[in-house]
């Protein structure tokens, strides 16, 4: 491979001027050997540059930005200037030694691929007929060299990377995420080459985490990061059990694969190893105090089920990596989505189930990690049918599955009979000067974050910022933004406002260097969460990439969102070019990982939270800018509670002039238009806004109230009021449920379908009509709200009145006596309402004989 190139798709570069370029070249091993044939060489060469573009695109490093020239068995790649050149010694070599592998494991021994990298940078010249420099000639001696050779002979890996004596020491050393001490130092002789190179193989396993000794001359060492190595020995691979190691070291690679949400460079198998991981903890009803990782996967290997459950941010796919590494020291488990968990248990795909048979049949009880159950609440029959696919499951395999709480108490649970699970655990949090100062420290050892101490400091000086600290992804989000961004950040909302600003100052960035339009990452976000949401295209967590980028440039080119619906006469939809939706894909790909499977690409936002904060964003976009048909389109899409809450931060937030008014229209406009059971979604939600959020709201509900006869929608425009602190609108609901053993049925039937107890996917009313229909979701979470932080200072008398009514309705009207516990639960809540001089002294003897006829 010789220096000087032909010209090709240079087109990028300046004739007869010098200009800087990072170049990177890639060799196949054996390209010639007699062998292959020509078939298999078009495979190969096809293979290496869909890798090359997926590897570099994933890296930060957009394919289409970047010139390249074909090799025949190889390729020379010049990237622009203006990109960071850690990039092509950080993510990439592991991506692209990952698609290399994935490659090699499908494809017979002739059209495997087996890559020398070569990284440099340096001036470079166009002529007219091709590129021509000293770094091309450097870089391509490097790559050719018989050290280059020797290394990638005698590595049992597909890639092995070059750098330049330049190249590692002001770029690998000085990089936070280079793994610099994984370098060897080289001589490489080759015609006019004579200098020193350093090599790496890629994927092969860091014995230590310091920079070589002889990689410094006067500079001063750097800080040595702690490694977690894997403890004992290797697992023993019984040659039996070949096809299930295959699996799970293939599964491992997938679930390592997504990101963190700091540091975002890194995927979550780099953060273990890199040690930036943060062992997790597990809480339990019989475990006497917190235990970890080793404790639960001794669980599992023993044969217990487990199930782990958390809160959204607590750390749940982290802590299921953790637990496979764990496993699979002794045992090939195996991490599957939800709808891979179908796939074992009817053995009808690849070759991975078929060997899960073979196990079972021959007396074994393999390790499945589902992470993500709650991913699959619509896709796998709701809650019925995710609690009968665990039943068969776990009738066959030994389980860990990660949830959320909420959705498997609301959803999964009460379709549950019989014992899954052996032992449930949940993910514990952070405490400030635990977990979320060792976090701190070895970012700060890494060289990624600087003043751990101030920022730990400030943390601990506001409540707020205390409490978000305790889920482990509200930390890394905390020391993404560092000590400046944070000052004025006092809610969730805001801490998820300020990482997605300053993650589209970066995408921008990246879309002007590649002549997107400037300032368009935020919006292509929004766009595409409320595609998905607006199209229930998710499916688990994954969205087809292509799909989506396709449907958001066309949404865009026709001006349409949430309060715009393309395709309608008013707002046809827009016709896309392809530099419109590869801008609209690269934006995306600054927030979502992308994985190829099944022949298409997917997509995943970084975690799932990133995505209902962005739907908020849409609702809130469409609330500011929206007339009333357009917004009614908007509202009759009824949000989860997590997207609400965020929507009503993002309200108070930012404001938005003329909301009451808007929301009024959006209202009128679904009750003329639409039928009952959309009327009642778009009502109950324009109830909820406008109690919370709008500044006019009162005024506005008593407006929709007068002549509303659908008792669903007058009771949630009452429940808006009391909320407001309206002594009128108590008065008036109590008094309706005085008279009408109705009213309160539909009152109760609500409560229990927004608490859990009810059938999520029942449209409205939702009404309590069978005695014999447990409320114990519905018990345990009014308790917990009553007994909230905050609860008496920040909720209105009147909305606290109608809480303990409808609590102590539910005891009243099944005939039961409160337990003592729970009576006691809810006493100081009654006291407290009882002194409140803004209550009517009737309604509080009214509510007084209710508690006393139920023991409260």
């Amino acid at each position: 491979m010789d220096g000087d190139i032909a010209a090709g798709s240079s087109a990028g570069l300046a004739s007869g001027q010098a200009v800087h370029r990072t170049l990177a070249v890639v060799d196949v091993e054996a390209y010639s050997d007699q062998r292959r044939t020509n078939p298999d060489r078009l495979v190969v060469r096809a293979a290496v540059y869909a890798a090359l573009a997926s590897a570099f695109t994933a890296a930060g490093v957009p394919w289409d930005s970047c010139d390249h020239e074909d090799r025949g068995d190889g390729a020379l790649v010049f990237v622009p200037g203006d990109v960071p050149k850690g990039l092509l010694v950080e993510r990439l070599p592991h991506l692209l030694a990952d698609l290399l592998r994935e490659h090699n494991r499908t494809h017979p021994e002739g059209q495997r691929v087996r890559l020398r990298m070569a990284v440099h940078a340096g001036e470079v010249y166009l002529d007219g007929h091709g590129v021509v420099g000293h770094a091309v000639n450097h870089v391509c001696r490097l790559v050719d060299s018989p050290a280059a050779k020797r290394e990638l002979t005698g590595h049992a890996g597909a890639l092995v990377l070059v750098a330049s004596a330049w190249f590692f020491d002001e770029v690998v050393r000085h990089s936070r995420f280079a793994e610099a001490g994984a370098y060897r130092r080289t001589r490489v002789v080759d015609k006019e080459t004579d200098s020193d190179a350093w090599v790496l193989r890629v994927g092969e396993p860091i014995a230590g985490g310091a920079v070589p000794a002889d990689a410094f001359s006067a500079a001063p060492p750097l800080v040595e990061v702690p490694r977690q190595e894997p403890r004992g020995e290797a697992p023993v691979r019984r040659s039996g059990d070949a096809a299930l190691w295959r699996a799970s070291d293939d599964s491992a690679r997938a679930l390592g694969k997504r990101r963190t949400a700091f540091p975002l460079d890194l995927s979550i198998a780099e953060l273990h190893r890199r040690g930036l991981y943060v062992p997790s903890s597990f809480t339990g009803p019989d475990l006497a105090g917190p235990s970890e990782v080793p404790a639960v996967a001794a669980e599992v290997l023993a044969g217990c089920s487990v199930l782990l459950l958390g809160e959204p941010g607590s750390g749940k796919s982290v802590t299921a990596y953790a637990l496979l590494r764990e496993l699979r020291r002794v045992a090939p488990a195996i991490a599957v989505r939800v709808s891979g968990l179908r796939e074992a248990v009817d053995g009808t795909s690849p070759e991975w189930t078929a060997a899960l048979r073979a196990a079972v049949e021959g007396g074994a009880r393999p390790v499945l990690v589902v992470d993500g159950l709650d991913e699959a609440v619509g896709d796998e029959g709701g809650g019925a049918g995710l609690a009968g696919l665990l039943r068969e499951a776990g009738a066959l395999f030994t389980l860990v599955v990660t949830c959320r709480h909420r959705e498997f108490e609301d959803v999964v649970a009460p379709a549950m009979d019989g014992d899954v699970f052996d032992s449930i655990r949940a993910v514990g949090g952070w405490a400030l000067d635990g977990q979320f100062a060792e976090f701190t420290r070895v970012l700060a050892a890494a060289g990624v974050l600087d003043s751990p101490g101030d920022l730990v400091e400030l943390v601990r000086a506001s409540p707020d910022l205390t409490r978000m600290a305790a889920r482990p992804l509200y930390a890394r989000m905390i020391t993404y933004l560092g000590v400046e961004r944070l000052r004025g950040v006092a809610n969730v909302s805001a801490l998820y406002a300020e990482c997605v600003d300053r993650l589209a100052q970066r995408s921008d960035r990246a879309l002007v260097v590649a002549g997107c339009r400037d300032g368009a990452s935020v919006d292509v976000w929004v766009d595409a969460a409320w595609a998905l949401f607006s199209g229930r295209a998710l499916q688990e967590d994954r969205f087809d990439f292509t799909a989506i980028s396709l449907a958001v440039a066309r949404e865009r080119a026709g001006g349409c969102g949430c309060a715009e619906r393309c395709g309608s006469r008013d707002h046809p939809a827009g016709r896309a070019d392809e530099g419109a939706q590869r801008c609209v894909a690269r934006a995306l790909s600054h927030l979502c990982d992308r994985v190829r499977a099944s022949g298409r690409v997917w997509g995943s936002f970084i975690h799932y939270s990133f995505y209902e904060y962005l739907v908020s964003r849409a609702y809130q976009r469409g609330l500011v800018g929206g007339d009333g048909a357009a917004l009614a389109e908007c509202l009759r899409l009824d949000p989860t509670p997590e997207i609400r809450h965020f929507l009503v931060d993002e309200l108070r937030a930012t404001g938005a002039p003329g909301l009451e008014g808007a929301l009024e229209r959006a209202y009128r406009t679904a009750r003329e238009r639409d039928g009952a059971a959309v009327a009642r979604v778009t009502g109950n939600l324009v109830a909820y806004l406008l109690s919370r959020v709008a500044p006019g709201g009162v005024g506005a509900l008593w407006r929709l109230l007068d002549g509303e006869d659908d008792v669903f929608l007058q009771q949630a425009l009452l429940w808006g009021l009391c909320h407001r602190g309206d002594g009128r609108a108590l008065a008036e609901f109590v008094g309706r449920g005085r008279s009408s053993p109705r009213w309160r049925a539909w009152n109760r039937g609500y409560l229990m379908y927004y608490y859990g107890d009810g059938d999520r996917t029942l449209e409205p009313p939702h009404v309590d009509s069978d005695r014999a229909r447990g409320w114990s979701r519905t018990r345990e979470r009014s308790i917990a709200l009553v007994r909230g932080a905050g609860y008496r200072d920040r909720i209105s008398a009147e909305r606290r009145y109608l809480d303990l009514y409808s609590f102590y309705d539910f005891a009243l009207w099944r005939g039961e006596r409160l337990a003592p516990d729970d009576a006691e639960a809810v006493r100081d809540a009654w006291r407290a309402l009882r002194d409140d001089p803004r209550v009517d002294a009737g309604l509080l003897r009214e509510l007084d004989g209710m508690r006393g006829a139920v023991g409260g």
